[in-house]
């Protein structure tokens, strides 16, 4: 009966793992919320990866995903499907099992298959994880609401020092606001700062704009950060890993419709949410960069419309945290602001200024 709920939405699996890809698990979650299904949704990182890939290589790093994800799937055999959100990272769906003994059942179990747990091969490499976990409808009818409780609960399980899992609890966790980074200080006002100090650099955004495209493609890594004018692009830099190194203007008229008139900002995870039907156009110009995950932020002040300052990742999905929309905002804004000032446009700026059109 449960298997014929997911076959519904026609799954991907991930290659490495043999497990649901994210978005299958995302477009299940939808459906059994739009069929009013009770369900739990579980948030499983595995603890301090990152030490496993700079300690033994991306080679042993993927058999050490592909061992998690096999005594993850274990525990969810019979009550539930998992899926890989990406890297370490794996979220989980129970259908149906949603009472608080229940779920803390389950979650101990879960537990308790990684006390004491070496990778085999390598008996030095141990796994733990940490798990957070939201029910629905108890905690939230949406999946956006219901992604973020079990992302506080997640963060919270990182803040009492990982190893544990924490199940969502209104009257405890609602008050959790997660700060990104090891050093949450740093990387959000230190961050801020920084794209205001490169600006004062000099007032020739020539000059200082290529600083802030490589601060966002380094710090952030992400695959392409550029800015385009009226009607073309007119600065771009390319992280130097990403396995894509040429982008195109994306028409405006395309990105316009789209923009929040609150915030100024457009952003998607998914690049195939976007309606076959209606942006059809706009698809087809991000599908030939091989873009999968893209955001746009207006460059404007007091009515008057510059352009966008544009970020685009390949080969892989990226969900747009608050940090990183932020960033782009602060960014776009302060070069509005610059511009306004100064009585010019970006395109003035460019003869000076020698990039890939």
């Amino acid at each position: 009966m449960k298997q014929a709920l997911i076959d519904k939405i026609e799954p991907k699996f991930d290659s490495l793992t043999g497990v649901y890809e994210r978005f299958a698990i995302e477009r299940f979650v939808r459906l059994l919320l739009a069929e009013h299904h009770p369900f739990s949704l579980l948030l499983i990182d595995g603890d301090n990866f990152k030490n496993v890939n700079d300690g033994y290589g991306h080679k042993v790093g993927d058999y050490v995903i592909k061992i998690l994800a096999e005594r993850i799937k274990s525990v969810f055999e019979d009550i539930g499907f998992v899926g890989r959100f990406g890297g370490d990272e794996f979220i989980v769906v129970m259908p149906d099992i949603v009472d608080y003994d229940d779920v803390w059942a389950v979650c101990h179990d879960l537990h308790a298959k990684f006390i004491g747990f070496s990778v085999p091969d390598y008996p030095s490499v141990f796994i733990t994880i940490t798990v957070g976990l939201a029910r629905s409808p108890i905690d939230g009818s949406d999946y956006d609401e219901l992604f973020a409780k079990a992302d506080k609960a997640l963060y919270r399980g990182k803040q009492k020092g990982r190893n544990c899992f924490i199940i969502y609890l209104t009257e405890k966790h609602s008050g959790i606001k997660i700060l990104s980074g090891d050093s949450p200080t740093e990387n959000s006002m230190q961050h801020h700062k920084t794209i205001f100090k490169l600006l004062a650099k000099s007032d020739r955004l020539n000059e200082t704009i290529p600083y802030i495209l490589q601060f966002f493609t380094t710090t952030l890594m992400i695959d392409h950060v550029a800015i385009q004018g009226k009607s073309k692009i007119l600065f771009s830099e390319v992280y130097s890993l990403s396995k894509v190194k040429e982008f195109s203007y994306v028409d405006n008229s395309l990105i316009s419709g789209n923009i929040s008139p609150d915030t100024g900002i457009f952003y998607i995870n998914e690049v195939e949410q976007l309606s076959k039907k209606t942006q059809s156009a706009l698809l087809d110009l991000i599908a030939k960069q091989q873009i999968f995950s893209t955001a746009y932020a207006e460059i404007s002040y007091a009515g008057n419309f510059y352009g966008y300052l544009r970020a685009d990742t390949t080969v892989t999905f990226r969900i747009w945290q608050r940090r990183d929309i932020n960033l782009l905002l602060t960014a776009a804004n302060a070069i509005a602001m610059q511009l306004h000032f100064q009585g010019k446009t970006l395109e003035d700026f460019i003869e000076s200024s020698p990039q890939k059109q």
